[in-house]
């Protein structure tokens, strides 16, 4: 089964991370660029990306080149939410820890979409997935995976300005350093390798911890741009996959619908595939043909050449009466009255 044909990709606001371990070890930025043949000027825009796989390279050369075994650890200590550009920023401003789960795993892909955030709820505990999007089940890697768990204590640790914020434990699906006096300094809880998921479990009552510096006007700003971004690497972070499943669908509305089985064969899924690939992407298979109705149908609203009856054919609705419930339970308004307002 093929994930995705995608090349994925991080942000260059991210990749100044090894610019930063540079800086502190003395060693030249332009020096390290030329081993890596990327020119300087691709970091003169905040929105360029560079290739995943680069970027993996990159830090591989630098785990190699100064001997530092556990370099994901160190690299994970000195992100910021700079690092993270307006993903970043938006964190500063959310009201509590359940807004930054959430925020996270919706628009972590703006950073790093080689990886994804996946929360599950269990007993008195939450736990943190970091999931590989690579194809063909490929692994990120112990590199990565440092990288990653390290980074989210740091983070966590300075957004709520709290030193002493750990997790319950933490996992890696890699084998046991030699040495994991880092890890034990860094998480300062217990630690499992060779685990079957590379994850963070931490207690339900931190879903309740505020952000110090949250403020919602500002959020509101960095949302708005965060969405737009999103929009803007729609086509390269969205896996082959989901666009046949989304073609497929779409095709359907207008013959009495698809089923989820259905949607699957047309991708070359089984049914219970697809359904892990949409959890993957914090998608099931309802919310995903309900998204893309409710997208259609304020597309087809705007449009003052569709009158309503031939919308609500368009989107399969039974009834035009259906169709007018279901638009206003997804905006709040009548189609009329968006026709009107909007």
């Amino acid at each position: 089964m093929e994930i995705s044909s995608k090349k994925h990709t991080v942000a260059a606001h991210y990749m100044r991370l090894l610019f930063d371990y540079l800086n502190r070890i003395n060693y030249s930025i332009e020096l390290f660029l030329q081993k890596i043949n990327l020119d300087k000027s691709h970091f003169d825009q905040p929105s360029n990306r560079i290739d995943f796989q680069i970027f993996n390279q990159a830090c591989h050369l630098l785990q190699t080149r100064f001997q530092h075994a556990n370099l994901g650890i160190t690299l994970g200590q000195l992100v910021t939410t700079g690092h993270l550009g307006p993903h970043g920023f938006a964190l500063m401003t959310c009201s509590n820890a359940k807004e930054i789960l959430q925020q996270n795993i919706r628009f972590s892909a703006l950073t790093i979409d080689a990886g994804s955030n996946i929360l599950e709820h269990k007993g008195n505990q939450y736990i943190r997935y970091w999931k590989s999007n690579l194809a063909d089940g490929q692994k990120l890697g112990k590199l990565q995976d440092e990288l990653h768990q390290a980074s989210y204590v740091t983070l966590s640790r300075h957004l709520f300005n709290r030193s002493d914020l750990s997790p319950l434990w933490v996992s890696f699906q890699h084998s046991q350093p030699e040495d994991i006096s880092e890890y034990e300094a860094l998480f300062q809880c217990p630690l499992y390798f060779e685990a079957e998921h590379t994850a963070i479990g931490f207690h339900q009552d931190f879903l309740n911890l505020t952000v110090p510096s949250s403020d919602a006007s500002i959020y509101a700003v960095m949302n708005d741009l965060r969405q737009q971004l999103l929009k803007q690497l729609g086509n390269q972070l969205e896996p082959s996959w989901l666009a046949i499943a989304r073609k497929t669908i779409i095709e359907s509305f207008q013959l009495g619908g698809v089923t989820l089985e259905e949607v699957a064969r047309s991708i070359g899924f089984n049914s219970e595939e697809l359904k892990t690939e949409l959890n993957r992407h914090d998608m099931n298979f309802r919310s995903l043909v309900d998204d893309i109705r409710q997208n259609l149908a304020i597309s087809y609203v705007r449009n003052p050449g569709l009158s309503l009856v031939e919308i609500a054919f368009l989107l399969g609705f039974s009834e035009q009466s259906a169709f007018q419930r279901a638009f206003k339970r997804w905006t709040g308004k009548t189609p009329k009255e968006y026709r009107t307002y909007e």
